[in-house]
């Protein structure tokens, strides 16, 4: 168990410690915390319920921290961030065997730096290079060619393709797979109807140093070239990247988004649930694209949008306020017009 004072963590993040320096052990809910554990609160409405737990720290913002009376304080700028932090500081350590199992099938050729975990039903071909500090866990497959970067961790059932190139530190949850085929076909005509002709695909699934990618995603090679997605990335469980796709840095992918083939994602963009991005579309640097979206062309640096197709959010917002009234301005102007041909 981790144990760490209030003023240490007050230090590590930046923040102002107010009240009695205590030991921390950990993290929780507020309904759920125990003395020792630490708590967040991030709004007005919280207040209360936190003033009521048995925590005896509270990480609060500095806008809120004159609120709370009676417990030790953490003050900082921005809470959310911070909790992200303390998370990091109690996250559970992985308890690995640090060992190739002998149930492994590891073809000649392949390259796997010491020390790595690589657990039973493990396969990895000849020429791929496993860097030091690796996690492979049970039924992991890696191609012929590929090379995973130190202290990159791949859970059950990962599968990376011939020549897919995993940065440093990465995180592949179970099912992820990368680099298959990406969907190309040609439609050819027959007498009657047509048949589809399979694009085959030469590229490869370039992945840069601490992306984290959840669980069932999909990420396919490209057809020539590389699909990209660069460091820092978060993908989300059951997110589909397409062909020839690049993803900047630090960009977020929310669940069951999908990404047309060659289109490009730019730096600090963050892709909302259930987004749809067309083939060759552009988004640049630290745009928005909010819930259930469809983009089609082009999303300049800096904007936020919505909709089906994606227009400005501020525009849909309003928009969406007008439609749920619809069915009443159509009796209003049905009414309208009754009145006048009368």
């Amino acid at each position: 168990m981790k144990r760490i004072f209030a003023s240490e963590l007050a230090r590590i993040l930046g923040g102002r410690l107010l009240g009695e320096d205590v030991e921390v052990e950990g993290i929780n809910a507020i309904p759920l915390a125990s003395e020792k554990e630490l708590i967040f609160v991030d709004s007005l409405k919280r207040i209360e319920e936190a003033k009521a737990s048995r925590a005896k720290v509270v990480l609060c913002p500095e806008r809120l921290s004159n609120k709370i009376s009676g417990k030790t304080l953490i003050e900082v700028k921005d809470v959310r961030v911070a909790f992200a932090e303390v998370t990091e500081i109690f996250k559970p350590e992985l308890e690995v065997n640090w060992e190739v199992s002998s149930q492994a099938v590891i073809e000649d050729g392949a390259v796997i730096e010491k020390p790595c975990a690589v657990y039973p039903w493990v396969y990895v071909q000849k020429g791929a290079i496993i860097k030091k500090g690796c996690v492979l866990f049970p039924g992991v497959f890696v191609g012929a060619g590929v090379e995973i970067g130190e202290e990159s961790v791949l859970y059950p059932g990962v599968v990376l393709y011939p020549g897919v190139k995993l940065g440093k530190r990465c995180i592949l949850h179970a099912g992820v797979v990368i680099g298959a085929d990406g969907f190309g076909y040609a439609q050819k005509v027959l007498e009657k109807g047509f048949c589809n002709v399979k694009i085959y695909h030469f590229g490869g699934v370039k992945i840069g140093d601490e992306v984290e990618v959840g669980a069932n995603t999909t990420i396919d090679r490209a057809v020539f070239g590389d699909t990209c997605v660069e460091r820092g990335c978060k993908i989300d469980n059951l997110v589909q990247v397409g062909h020839n796709v690049r993803v900047g840095r630090d960009s977020i992918l929310v669940s069951h988004t999908a990404i047309g083939g060659s289109a490009v994602i730019g730096n600090w963009v963050m892709l909302a649930g259930q987004v749809g991005i067309a083939p060759s579309s552009k988004i640049g640097d630290f745009a928005k694209v909010g819930a259930k979206s469809g983009v089609i062309g082009e999303v300049k640096p800096g904007e936020e949008v919505a909709g089906i197709p994606a227009i400005k959010a501020s525009l849909w917002r309003r928009a969406s306020v007008i439609f749920a009234k619809l069915p009443e301005l159509y009796r209003d102007l049905k009414s309208l017009l009754k009145g006048k041909s009368n």
